[in-house]
């Protein structure tokens, strides 16, 4: 069923439960209509990853094909953790290729397409002074974007401190992104008859993570000072962003078919990543003495004062950059059984040292791999965050079970979900006894599994969609709009679900 054009927002980073919560009580009147109006759904993100989101979104395919869960992963053949590229094609070539029409308005963490049957449009992280925030393709479109967008025609903040006028100012910037990006994107929504329209807003994503304390009264660093001042600024910007869609929705024609993707939710950012090796180190040895305890607990101590962690940032971050502090990660792996590999805050991730992959493998595959997996899950599952007596890991998923078949060289033997209902500074086991860390981040809110989308349009039925969809499902469901074959896909269409008296016909 080919339709005249599809139309795709993306909202990065929103909770999904507060866009409910938020709509239902008339704050978000935008998303209320979506609810009332079109048919909505969950999504699901790959169990135990969510560090590879959105390159799974726009190349339709799960992170075993394309090889991404973390933008550092282990290099094949070595002990070191390095950066990554993603080198799997976005769904939208495909489309161009076949003659479709694209505009791509900053689709989050996507590289420039050349020769695109189209337009992109690329936030540049963190440019260099007199650099362009922008790339563009074509690369003479920069200059008309310019001419008449000025030279930040889109582009947020992403990081803020913990004082007022810090949090104000980090805000204040947020709504001015959001209106840049509401106004780049209607200008060129206006300009051409698109088959394929993105565009996102990501400021949702960059509130959640540094506001998230001003949103929770619960949240250990919740302040009320603060607060009153400025009240929530997760809900303002949510407000913006839904006023903003609703804006551009009025443009949009009523044959089109129009998607809002509401990604990965939020919660606070409770962790236990900084305990992990010394909980690993602590399993095969259980006689290891823990020789920065003291200092550890100094500094639980010490966290309450704010100006500390904007300190660590500020001056201690970039002296250990400049060390080289961040190869932490590969330093004596070779002697050990299995290590941490980084992966998230929400999950944990640990790597067998295995004989035939790892350069100096420790357990050999079959029957003693699985044996010790066994063994680690127990002994993992046994660990109880001290603060609250509750178990510190919700669930244990082995790779190789659930990732089936190829799986890449730096992929994790053990992936678990950490149980985030408290902060986690000090574990415990018979095994290990007591471990204890401070965990200094400036994000306050982090990702969860999760997402919502709407779809709108003439034969689409209203309602919500009972089964879940993956992420991957929106490559071939937008393909098949269109009247386009993607070469590969691990998702299925979600036209079925949408259009189900068009298929009946």
């Amino acid at each position: 069923m080919r339709q005249n054009q599809v139309i795709f927002i993306c909202i990065d980073g929103a909770d999904r439960d507060l866009i409910f919560q938020w709509a239902n009580a008339d704050l978000l009147p935008t998303f209320k209509d979506l609810l009332r109006k079109g048919a909505f759904g969950f999504t699901e993100d790959p169990p135990g990853i969510n560090g590879c989101h959105w390159p799974t979104f726009f190349s339709g395919v799960s992170p075993v094909t394309h090889g991404r869960y973390w933008s550092q992963q282990i290099q094949p053949g070595t002990y070191e953790i390095g950066p990554t590229q993603f080198e799997w094609e976005p769904f939208w070539n495909v489309l161009s290729r076949a003659g479709r029409k694209i505009a791509l308005i900053d689709p989050p963490e996507a590289r420039i397409s050349e020769n695109l049957n189209g337009i992109q449009i690329s936030e540049k992280y963190n440019p260099k002074p007199n650099e362009p925030a922008i790339q563009t393709y074509p690369s003479s479109l920069r200059a008309e974007i310019e001419a008449k967008f000025g030279k930040d025609a889109i582009g947020s903040p992403r990081f803020c401190g913990r004082d007022l006028t810090e949090i104000q100012e980090f805000c204040q910037s947020l709504t001015r992104s959001i209106d840049k990006k509401k106004r780049l994107s209607s200008y060129f929504l206006n300009q051409k008859d698109w088959d394929l329209f993105i565009t996102s807003f990501r400021e949702s994503h960059w509130v959640g993570h540094q506001c998230w304390h001003l949103h929770d009264p619960n949240h250990p660093e919740d302040d009320q000072n603060v607060v009153n001042v400025i009240g929530n600024p997760i809900q303002d910007i949510y407000i913006k962003i839904d006023a903003a869609i609703g804006e551009l929705l009025q443009q949009v024609s009523s044959e089109a078919t129009v998607f809002v993707f509401a990604s990965t939710s939020m919660e606070p950012n409770y962790t236990g990543v900084h305990l992990l090796d010394q909980i690993l180190l602590r399993l095969e040895n259980p006689q290891t003495a823990n020789q920065n305890e003291g200092i550890n607990n100094a500094l639980n101590y010490l966290k309450k004062y704010k100006f500390l962690r904007q300190l660590k940032k500020s001056i201690l971050k970039p002296i250990q950059k400049g060390k080289g502090k961040k190869k932490q990660w590969s330093d004596n792996l070779s002697p050990r059984k299995c290590f941490q590999v980084p992966i998230s805050e929400a999950f944990g991730g640990i790597r067998v040292n295995l004989v035939g992959r790892e350069p100096q493998g420790r357990i050999q595959p079959g029957q003693e791999y699985e044996a010790f997996c066994e063994d680690l899950c127990k002994e993992l599952l046994a660990l109880v965050n001290v603060e609250t007596g509750e178990p510190l890991i919700r669930n244990i998923i082995k790779s190789n079970e659930i990732y089936r078949g190829y799986r890449p060289i730096g992929y994790p033997d053990l992936l678990f979900e950490w149980n985030r209902n408290a902060p986690i500074t000090s574990v415990y086991s018979d095994r290990i006894g007591n471990v204890k860390k401070v965990y200094w981040d400036s994000r306050t809110g982090d990702h969860k599994s999760g997402g919502l989308f709407f779809g709108l349009g003439l034969e689409i039925k209203p309602g919500r969609i009972e089964k879940s969809s993956s992420i991957v499902d929106f490559a071939p469901t937008i393909a098949s709009l269109l009247e386009v074959e993607l070469p590969q896909t691990d998702g299925k269409s979600l036209a079925e679900a949408l259009f189900p008296e068009a298929s009946l016909r």
